[in-house]
């Protein structure tokens, strides 16, 4: 009877074990097959990530499963949050190829990795104690240390690997001190214990030592002012599939856990970190606007963008209901769309001694290729939040959250700055479609032998297109219709 019941509840962690599988799989084809091309690789790890979505949908929780002897629990909530992994990852996969044959990378280890670093995404919201959750984050992030310096011909891609490397290790080591201290102050690394635990210590200074530590670790890990000074060079050197990755996958699976961590283990500590989380809110929205102002290059635009959304999401954290959750939820998700979007179009553009695509290479291109003017300009337009995106639905339902728990100075901030987003983004609208075409005021970099003498932005082929397509349907659809997902996500979180 027990050895049924374990296997049963092994059922629940399928869709991790099939991507695990598939990572092993994946380094077995490339050494025996090794003249297989990159698109076969990449079939393969997409058939794994429809099949490990089937898995996931076909045993859907529908309570709490405790799993390992807790250190993991199957809910809805972290379902859902696979869910959107996988389809993160599914996305990458289909234009990876392409980019990878047109850069003319060497190494086959970039599938596998990508799906190591899945699995980590995949087990956050799962984890159920500190030790679990670290293991899980590191499991995010050394793949990413190696994916952002993957492209080694370009001196960008190779800073890129290192700064993330050494500024990520840093923080790692801030999470595991702040960890022990918790541990020391609590005797236990499960979040409920520890809960239960904060209410009789007195060892308050401790605690709060303990708590700083680790929070610090994880406003890096998610890009929060003054711990953001890594995301605009690790955005722009790595390659732009990984970005686009790194930029959705990674928000998505973080926020994630901090909902867990903060309201199942440290909501004793609440009147502390809340504190803590509104100075880091307003200094990350308002840091973030300003130096995207100025942003010539595309995907630093981007990265500073990225910073400011990390902000809004801060209010999710700080309502810390179950509205909140739903709004982070869906505002992740609504993030996730347009940045994958947005990235493939640039993984279209770039050559492979420059990748990037600058404002100044927009210029005219709705005269030259229309449908792509009109996908990029309806990402940018949900990343602002403008009716009819999803990304406005993600807007109203995290504000109006915000504005329930009672943080109506921050909800103003986010609303200003908000307004200011306008600008920059519609800066990119404005190049596609009030600029004539010409030469670019930038000096532009050689091509290398054999890329061809197109002007960036060139032409878009097929797996860009497709993945960018899919991206704008479900930005219009889950912005016309969202209420089936919102009704999903409401029912995720017990």
């Amino acid at each position: 009877m027990e050895v049924s019941i374990s296997i049963g509840r092994l059922a629940y962690l399928l869709p991790v074990l099939v991507l695990v599988s598939a990572t092993l799989l994946l380094v077995v084809l490339d050494v025996v097959l090794r003249g297989w091309a990159d698109r076969w690789l990449a079939s393969v790890g997409l058939a794994a990530v429809i099949v490990a979505g089937g898995c996931q949908l076909l045993w859907y929780p529908v309570g709490r499963v405790s799993l390992l002897g807790g250190a993991l629990q199957a809910d809805g909530f972290g379902a859902v949050v696979a869910l959107a992994v996988l389809v993160v990852l599914g996305l990458t996969l289909v234009f990876s190829p392409a980019y990878a044959a047109k850069m003319a990378l060497r190494g086959r280890e970039y599938y596998p990795l990508l799906f190591v670093a899945a699995t980590g995404m995949m087990l956050l919201p799962l984890a159920r104690e500190l030790l679990s959750i670290i293991v899980s984050i590191e499991l995010v992030s050394i793949p990413l240390y190696v994916l952002a310096g993957y492209n080694r011909g370009l001196e960008g891609s190779r800073e890129a690997g290192f700064k993330y490397f050494l500024l990520g290790a840093f923080a790692s080591a801030f999470m595991v001190y702040g960890a022990a201290f918790l541990y020391g102050t609590t005797g236990s690394l499960w979040l409920r214990t520890m809960s239960e635990a904060m209410l009789v210590s007195g060892r308050m200074g401790l605690m709060l030592a303990g708590l700083s530590l680790l929070l610090v670790g994880f406003a890096f890990k998610v890009a929060l002012v003054p711990f953001h000074a890594w995301v605009p060079d690790v955005y722009e050197g790595s390659p732009s599939p990984v970005t686009g990755f790194m930029a959705a996958g990674v928000k998505l699976a973080l926020f994630a856990v901090l909902l867990r961590l903060l309201m199942d283990g440290l909501m004793p500590l609440a009147e502390y970190w809340r504190c803590g989380f509104c100075v880091l809110a307003v200094l990350t929205m308002c840091l973030g606007n300003l130096l995207a102002l100025h942003q010539m290059s595309l995907k630093r635009l981007l990265a500073y963008s990225s910073i400011t959304h990390a902000g809004y999401l801060v209010l999710g954290l700080l309502a810390a209901s179950g509205e909140a959750i739903t709004g982070t939820l869906f505002y992740l998700i609504a993030y996730a769309l347009a940045i994958i979007g947005t990235l493939a179009l640039i993984s279209a553009w770039v050559t492979r001694e420059r990748d990037d695509v600058y404002m100044d290479d927009l210029r005219g291109l709705a005269g030259r290729q229309p449908l792509v003017a009109l996908l990029l300009a309806l990402f940018m337009l949900s990343l602002i939040g403008f009716p009819v995106t999803v990304g406005f639905i993600g807007k109203v339902v995290l504000f109006y959250a915000a504005y329930q728990a009672g943080f109506v100075a921050l909800l103003v901030v986010a609303i200003v700055n908000t307004m200011v987003s306008v600008y920059y983004y519609l800066r990119v609208v404005q190049a596609m479609y009030l600029l004539p075409a010409g030469e670019s005021a930038r000096p532009r970099l050689p091509e290398p032998p054999g890329a061809g003498s197109a002007p960036c932005p060139g032409p878009v082929a097929w797996p860009y297109l497709v993945v960018s397509v899919a991206a704008a349907v479900a930005v219009i659809w889950l912005g016309v219709l969202p209420r089936a997902l919102l009704a999903w996500l409401n029912a995720s979180w017990f």
